[in-house]
């Protein structure tokens, strides 16, 4: 990359948010390719009753309730059928009894996804979960989309820098394999959330952070101090050496003064509300205006910094949590030799996601179509802090970003960008708390607004350090006050890490 506008940057600022495909948040982006858009395009997706048709018109809590983002889940997805039809209607997590079996509902010899299974399996996951059928009308929200009307602050900074149409997450699976992938180039064969227990304190891979680190490179991830640590220092192999996080760990409050300041690191990772209360992650079915007011915020701070010419900000999700996408995920490389869980060979890269990268060194409207995935970012990182060579095969082979610094000089704009009115919800009634599932409102929506609320990923943490601190999981908290609580008072006081 030398001689390029990206050796400019000395700073990466990086926000990875939660659980969206590109189509459910940019497919109706006006300037992009109608091949890799909704625009024009008719689909209906098939279940087991009736049909339901992809369209522009998603409320700002839906899809609710969350679709499944399981390995089993996205097989069902991507191929369209459950295999062995016994599996619907079934957990596609193993810390369930239910729990699916082999082969997953992956076809044997499976060559390209067809994409239309996403109502099948929203109908079977909505069974499993509520233990009733979804009706007719709750089936439409599994097609419902976001534009640039409904989500304008990340439409606009799409059209404004560059965005990727060709991005996919690098597993078809759940969260944490695929933030791991981001950090390490591998999740060390994992395919589960609850899998990633050893990940978190067992594995002695490098991670980004580590490289960061053993260069002696200042880097610093900040947090809502609500969330009580960073989920990255619990989960992703962090908590063996939490003393290093600490050190370089700051609130949101000292994100925006840095940036005010112009004293940003070279390495920024800034972290969504993920675990606890009222989120700000676009994690549906929370209200996607509070993700929206987060992200027009950062932007706001980072091209008013001091640092502006000299910075990049890049806004990445790590998959598509079950929304929508008709574009089929490509083969991958296989990125180590560790087994997979779920018979799974790490062969193909999981659903398309949003990306996008915002510098002064890049072209309004830039448009990268070619194939790109997140180990991308840690290629790119790797050579441009000269952080040492590949980590596995998939990074290895991973482009970097040099395509979205286009530009031999910095943009004179910086154009500013708001966010749509949004209020945090009021707690919900206790009579809406009794509500029975099935009974209006629906409980996806008390999730949404309830600031007690523990997230999935929430959950999976807490279960995480309990494994870590030697406590039992059945005695773990169910509210976020108490598991703020908790989670603080465990990290704080123990003297092993």
């Amino acid at each position: 990359m030398s001689g390029t506008a990206i050796e400019r940057i000395e700073q990466w600022v990086v926000v990875m948010f939660e659980n969206r495909s590109f189509d459910s948040l940019l497919g109706h982006l006006p300037h992009i390719d109608a091949a890799d858009g909704l625009r024009g395009r008719e689909v209906t997706l098939p279940y087991p009753g009736g049909e339901v048709p992809v369209r522009p018109d998603a409320t700002f809590n839906e899809p609710l309730p969350d679709p499944g983002e399981g390995y089993a889940n996205v097989n069902v997805q991507l191929f369209g059928s459950y295999l062995p039809e016994s599996n619907a209607g079934r957990s596609a997590y193993p810390i369930f009894p239910d729990f699916m079996e082999a082969p997953y509902n992956l076809p044997p010899g499976a060559g390209e996804p067809t994409m239309d299974g996403f109502a099948v399996d929203f109908h079977a996951n909505f069974s499993w979960e509520k233990q009733r059928p979804p009706s007719a009308e709750e089936m439409l929200t599994i097609g419902r989309v976001f534009t640039p009307e409904t989500a304008p602050v990340i439409n606009a900074l799409a059209r404004e820098y560059a965005v990727f149409t060709r991005w996919f997450c690098e597993v078809p699976t759940c969260t944490f394999p695929n933030r791991s992938f981001y950090h390490c180039a591998s999740s060390m064969g994992k395919v589960d959330n609850e899998a990633i227990l050893n990940y978190a304190w067992d594995q002695r891979l490098p991670n980004l952070f580590d490289l960061l680190t053993d260069r002696g490179i200042d880097w610093r991830g900040y947090y809502d101090p609500s969330q009580v640590v960073l989920d990255c220092a619990i989960n992703l192999g962090g908590l063996h050496h939490i003393a290093e996080w600490k050190e370089h760990s700051g609130s949101r409050d000292q994100f925006f003064a840095d940036c005010a300041a112009g004293t940003l690191p070279p390495y920024t990772w800034f972290e969504p509300k993920l675990m606890f209360g009222e989120l700000d992650d676009y994690h549906p079915p929370t209200d996607i205006r509070a993700a929206e007011e987060l992200l027009a915020r950062v932007y706001e701070a980072v091209r008013s910094s001091p640092q502006w010419e000299s910075t990049a900000l890049l806004i990445l999700f790590d998959e598509h949590g079950g929304c929508y996408d008709h574009v089929p995920p490509p083969p991958a490389p296989v990125p180590d030799d560790f087994e997979g869980e779920q018979e799974f060979k790490f062969d193909r890269f999981g659903v398309r996601v949003p990306a996008i990268v915002v510098s002064p060194y890049t072209e309004q409207g830039t448009v990268v179509d070619s194939l790109f995935h997140t180990t991308s970012v840690l290629r790119t990182l790797r050579e441009q802090l000269d952080l040492g060579p590949a980590l596995t095969r998939r990074d290895e082979a991973a482009p970097t970003l040099e395509v979205a610094f286009n530009r031999s000089e910095p943009r004179a704009d910086r154009p500013a960008i708001a966010a749509l009115p949004f209020s945090a919800p009021a707690p919900p009634t206790e009579a809406e708390k009794k509500a029975a599932f099935g009974d209006a409102p629906d409980l996806g929506l008390l999730v949404a607004k309830d600031k007690e609320h523990v997230s999935q990923i929430g959950a999976a943490t807490l279960r995480n350090a309990a494994r870590r601190f030697e406590q039992d999981l059945d005695d773990l908290p169910r509210t976020a006050s108490s598991a703020r609580e908790w989670l603080a008072h465990h990290v704080a006081r123990d003297d092993r890490l």
